[in-house]
């Protein structure tokens, strides 16, 4: 009886030491129609999003910014943390080649890629030397309050409306067309 007692002992402390360890950010499915809201920001957070944004990357803002969000802690990539640096580095490569494509056709927009501070992260995100860490959290504490595996996107308009997408490992929002944003926009 002792031995079962220490076994089931074991195992509930084995359990409760694994489930501490794990994320608590949820995926949204491709498909969940919760995964994707829109809204306005206020005059003062618009006002420090851009401030933040210019003192951040010491870079003009264009009318149209997007930003990939991706949070400390998360698990979305994995498996893919178990290939060799030089084969995530063509995952890396492929994304700064998209970021670049989209600044280059939609010159309107500015793009960037921030991370939460800390040191758990998917290797993709720690070997891509274009993430800017969000130190202060200001980001975070504005737009990306709820962690989603995967990080989260958004695009803010030059009318403050915005299009937010939750556990967006790809960059999907990168994708989307001038006539698929404004339809998101106004059908929400």
């Amino acid at each position: 009886m002792k031995k079962t007692l220490s076994y089931f002992l074991s195992l509930i402390i084995v359990l409760t030491i694994a489930e501490s360890c794990t994320t608590t950010s949820k995926l949204y499915p491709y498909d969940d129609k919760n995964r994707t809201f829109t809204g306005q920001l206020s005059d003062s957070e618009f006002v420090a999003l851009k401030q933040y944004l210019i003192s951040a990357t010491n870079s003009n803002l264009k009318d149209t910014i997007i930003i990939k969000y991706d949070f400390n802690n998360e698990t979305c990539w994995e498996r893919l943390d178990q290939s060799e640096d030089d084969y995530i580095m063509v995952f890396v490569n492929r994304h700064q080649e998209l970021v670049q494509q989209v600044l280059a056709t939609r010159k309107n927009v500015s793009v960037f890629d921030f991370r939460e501070p800390g040191d758990n992260l998917n290797k993709i995100k720690m070997l891509d030397t274009t993430i800017i860490i969000d130190s202060s959290k200001q980001l975070l504490n504005l737009f990306f309050k709820l962690h989603s595996n995967c990080g989260s996107s958004i695009i803010v308009m030059p009318d403050k409306k915005f299009l937010y997408i939750i556990s967006d490992p790809h960059s999907e929002i990168l994708h989307l067309t001038q006539k698929q944003i404004e339809g998101i926009l106004n059908a929400k």
